[in-house]
Order: structure tokens, then C-alpha cells, then sequence
């Protein structure tokens, strides 16, 4: 039974040992990934090129819209949101909230109800989607 014990604790101490060295090696690809991408939205940028082919796979510059919640006024924001009928939002995660706050602003010709006006931050992002 000791055997078990000390060859399952040499795996388990081995394998720590190697999710360490992926964890540090995906942090390495992820911020090459990142420095990658910001430099060529950079450059589709200057160039303004809004997408291109090479090889076969389409590059297209994207911009994602990021919505949350105003830090100093959630309270107010749960009010307000309860008030215009969407108390079912209550266990609300940041992608429920920024999916329905896109939703309201498509319903307002792209802008933000003003009933959310200082209650929500948003911020676009640029990206690259690559599609094959």
C-alpha cells in the first residue's frame, strides 16, 4: 500500500511540475499572440485595409465592443435596469449585461438608452478574426 502511495505522490509531484511549465509557456505564446495582433491592426490600420487574404486563411480587422458596469454606481444600475423591466438580470455576469446592453442599443439606432448613461463604461477593442 506504500508503494501506491509514494509512486502516486511522485506522479502527482510530476505533474504539478509540468502544468507549471505549460502555464508559463502559455503565457508566453498569449503575449506573442497579443504583440502579433497589436502590431498588425497597426498596420491595417495605416494602411486601411479592413481585412486581407493570405495563404489561403482571411485576416479581418474587427472591433469588439466591451460594456460593464459603472464600479461606483452599480447600485444605481440595478435600479435602473429593474425599473425598465429587467429584474430577471440579477445574477448578471458581464457578458449577460454587455450582450443586453448591445441588444438596447441596436433597438436605439447603435446608441446607449440614455437611462444607462453613467451607469455603464464601454470601450471598443480591435482584434483580428482569421478565418480559413
Amino acid at each position: 500500500m506504500q508503494e501506491v502511495i509514494f509512486t502516486l505522490s511522485d506522479a502527482l509531484l510530476n505533474a504539478r511540475e509540468a502544468k507549471r511549465h505549460a502555464e508559463a509557456a502559455l503565457k508566453e505564446v498569449t503575449a506573442a499572440v497579443g504583440d502579433l495582433e497589436k502590431q498588425l491592426i497597426e498596420l491595417m490600420l495605416g494602411d486601411e485595409l479592413d481585412g486581407f487574404k493570405r495563404n489561403g486563411v482571411q485576416f479581418t480587422l474587427v472591433n469588439t465592443k466591451h460594456i460593464s458596469a459603472e464600479p461606483t454606481v452599480k447600485d444605481d444600475l440595478w435600479a435602473a435596469m429593474k425599473e425598465q423591466g429587467y429584474e430577471h438580470l440579477f445574477s448578471i455576469n458581464a457578458q449577460t449585461l454587455g450582450g443586453e446592453v448591445k441588444r438596447l442599443m441596436e433597438e436605439n439606432e447603435g446608441n446607449l438608452p440614455e437611462w444607462l448613461n453613467g451607469l455603464v463604461t464601454q470601450f471598443d477593442k480591435p482584434s483580428i478574426r482569421i478565418k480559413k
